[in-house]
């Protein structure tokens, strides 16, 4: 390809976006970028992990986004969330990441959900989408399960990591294998305590950050839990991977009920798989140990 010179370079145009992934030539082919500029992903939530999924996969040179997320920044988001800063504060995370990803990709498509994902909106948020990534917070299992009950019945893969200590665990769902439900032990008439209660042990009720995490001070009500935004950004990039791949027909991923954990303090990578999910005998051992560890979720269901 010739080069051009910066200043005939329109943001926006064909010529401004090749030139902007240039660079991926070696690992991305230009026919894939192609593939990657016309893919539509839809994030769930533009907090810790979703902002960062956002501008990972805008510096991929995906070129569509559904963006939905009902949220404001504030300043205890500053130390993990892509978007809060000084100058975001008190704004809606959803607009100021999609200014984000368009200050990075002009020419993307974005479509804005500015607001709670429910069922009057579910299939606005899912129309057209190739790739639902899920960031909602650990205590929307409703919403959650929304999602992803949806995401299923018009065969849309869901990728998802969970920030954990100074790693990230990595879930991610095909539409034809097991379901949220049956991987996390949910089902209809839980309380939304009970419901992260079930999912925290699901993905975190083992691994090495149970050696250095303080877990009693997680809060019920309110979300507080230990994080850092070192481990969101990690999340994200072995997220972005994984759709990468999938996108480009590289590498199926593992899909749950086989999922992994990358620990870089604990400098380890662990790949589990936990055979029949919730039903596993094992997981009731983990409840009883998680039920100790989080005393605000200790409500028995």
């Amino acid at each position: 390809m010739s080069e051009i010179p910066i200043k005939d370079l329109t943001p926006g145009s064909d010529a401004f976006y090749d030139r902007a992934y240039l660079r991926h030539r070696g690992l991305i082919s230009e026919p894939e970028q192609q593939k990657l500029k016309a893919t539509r992903v839809a994030i769930a939530g533009l907090g810790g992990m979703g902002g960062t999924y956002a501008a990972a996969l805008a510096r991929s040179g995906i070129g569509r986004y559904t963006m939905a997320d009902f949220d404001h920044f504030e300043p205890h988001n500053i130390n993990r969330q892509y978007g809060a800063m000084a100058s975001t504060m008190g704004k809606e995370k959803v607009a100021v990441m999609a200014d984000i990803v368009a200050d990075i990709n002009p020419a993307a498509d974005i479509k804005v959900i500015p607001g709670a994902i429910a069922p009057d909106n579910i299939d606005d948020f899912l129309q057209d989408v190739d790739v639902v990534v899920d960031a909602l917070d650990v205590f929307s299992q409703t919403t959650r399960r929304l999602v992803f009950s949806a995401a299923r019945e018009r065969g849309i893969p869901v990728f998802s990591a969970a920030p954990i200590g100074f790693g990230a665990i990595t879930f991610h769902f095909h539409p034809e294998g097991m379901s949220y439900d049956a991987f996390s032990g949910l089902h209809d008439g839980m309380t939304e305590k009970q419901m992260a209660l079930h999912f925290i042990c699901a993905i975190g009720a083992q691994g090495p950050h149970l050696k250095y995490m303080d877990t009693k001070g997680i809060g019920a009500t309110d979300g507080a839990a230990p994080s850092l935004g070192i481990a969101c950004g990690l999340g994200a990039s072995i997220v972005a991977t994984d759709i990468i791949a999938y996108l480009l027909g590289w590498r199926e991923p593992k899909w749950v009920p086989h999922f992994a954990q990358f620990d870089p303090f604990d400098r380890s990578f662990k790949q589990r798989h936990r055979r029949g999910g919730a039903k596993n005998p094992i997981q009731r051992l983990r409840m009883r140990i998680v039920r100790r560890l989080i005393p605000a979720l200790n409500d028995q269901g």
